[in-house]
């Protein structure tokens, strides 16, 4: 029986269908990552917007045209969000957030006792699953298995849940209240993989510890003594200070941060539930500029939030430049069912939405093109994992992406030489 387990997104997915591909492994079944003709299909889903909501769906289609006989399990944010309309043929089982890993290895449990028929009978094959613990008890452990992980780049889930009900968003409701894995664990699991770069990630990392009596920056130093090339994944402002910096200084971290910020217009801010305003914000920035003058700083901005008049956009897109960011993520606002924000507010025309997310992406390239200017003669490490336009590709530790003839599966000192696609050309040196 051939099992393939595809994951829509967020790295901590990544994590947790890692996780699910070691157990089946590790049970005797052949699973993989990918979406290629297979006996069962693995669906891990993601919600974070109305559109990964419909993505999810849409790959039930494509799993049948790849083997109509197929039987498929569902899991994650989007089925905890709404478990009825994943209810489609070749559905065997529908599960939520929690125990991913687990709830699969049960539905191969009761797939051996049901036999393939022409027609199935959705209803009665769907396991009805406990949704996540709501308690705010210490988080023991991530996985039933430690993930799988390639030998180039290894994604470490440190936490999950979020308390902070931004009003825009569903997650908390999918995820629930923020655990913390242990520091031990953490480190047990860096010392058993090999991947050459660690990645660590979570729902909400900045809020790691706060459950256990640790702190994000406690767990940084205890990761300095492995040899991988380490990044951190996103974090909300306020966890950046001294100590934490210093941290990752220390312990050879790389210098980029990807520091949500979803809008620079201190009003939005407010309405958005967001615990900072611009101020404070540009002060960590400044001060990972203190630390690492050629820090990549990137961002996340909701563009078309309800409240968001042209001047609040305008001064948004001002402060954004402020900010001078190496990258945007750029969202257009998806209002989701079951939040604050879709209760309180009406949405704006879409035109609108639409003509500011142009405006903003004119900056973000004119930033980004920057950045990579700034680059040029630079010296830098790359790690290159992949092929694509006839290069070897990786990043730098600042997170520029390098073409090059630098060796795949290797960290390479390059040169940086010329704008080239969506990054620099490379020369070893």
């Amino acid at each position: 029986m051939t099992v393939n387990v595809i994951t829509l997104g967020c790295k901590v997915n990544r994590c947790e269908s890692g996780s699910i591909i070691t157990t089946l492994r590790e049970h005797g079944f052949n699973a993989s990552e990918g979406l290629e003709p297979a006996d069962v299909y693995v669906l891990n889903t993601c919600s974070v917007t109305a559109e990964a909501d419909k993505k999810s769906r849409q790959y039930l289609a494509k799993m049948r045209k790849l083997n109509p006989d197929c039987r498929i399990i569902v899991v994650g944010c989007s089925s905890q969000n709404d478990r009825e309309k994943f209810l489609q043929s070749n559905v065997f089982a529908v599960g939520g957030t929690r125990n991913k890993s687990e709830f699969v290895l049960n539905c191969f449990a009761e797939l051996k006792n049901k036999p393939k028929t022409d027609k199935y009978s959705i209803i009665s094959d769907i396991i009805l699953y406990e949704n996540f613990d709501k308690s705010k008890g210490t988080y023991s452990y991530c996985y039933e298995s430690y993930p799988s992980n390639s030998s180039t780049r290894a994604f470490i889930k440190i936490q999950d849940g979020c308390d902070r009900f931004c009003t825009y968003c569903i997650i908390p409701y999918l995820r629930g209240r923020s655990r913390s894995r242990s520091i031990d664990d953490i480190v047990s699991e860096c010392e058993w993989i090999e991947s050459r770069e660690i990645v660590l990630t979570g729902i909400d990392m900045s809020a790691y510890g706060k459950d256990i009596g640790r702190t994000f920056s406690e767990l940084i130093r205890a990761m300095s003594g492995f040899d991988a090339r380490k990044r951190i994944g996103s974090l909300e402002c306020e966890v950046v200070d001294d100590e934490l910096l210093s941290a990752m200084s220390e312990g050879n971290f790389c210098p980029h941060f990807h520091l949500s910020l979803q809008s620079g217009n201190n009003a939005v801010l407010r309405s958005m539930n967001r615990k900072y305003d611009c101020d404070f914000y540009y002060g960590k920035v400044e001060l990972i500029r203190k630390y690492f003058p050629t820090a990549g700083i990137t961002t996340d901005i909701i563009v078309g939030f309800p409240t968001e008049t042209q001047e609040y956009f305008d001064e948004s897109c001002a402060f954004i430049e402020k900010c001078a960011f190496s990258d945007i993520h750029v969202f257009p606002y998806s209002s989701r069912a079951g939040t604050l924000a879709a209760k309180k507010y009406k949405t704006l025309p879409p035109d609108t939405v639409k003509e500011r997310v142009a405006k903003l992406l004119e900056i973000k390239k004119t930033l980004h093109d920057r950045f990579i200017a700034d680059n040029i003669g630079s010296i830098a490490t790359v790690y290159t994992e992949d092929l694509e336009n006839g290069y070897n590709v990786g990043y730098t530790p600042n997170y520029i992406k390098v073409y090059s003839s630098a060796p795949c599966g290797e960290i390479t000192t390059l040169k940086l030489t010329e704008p080239f696609a969506d990054g620099l050309l490379g020369v070893p040196i």
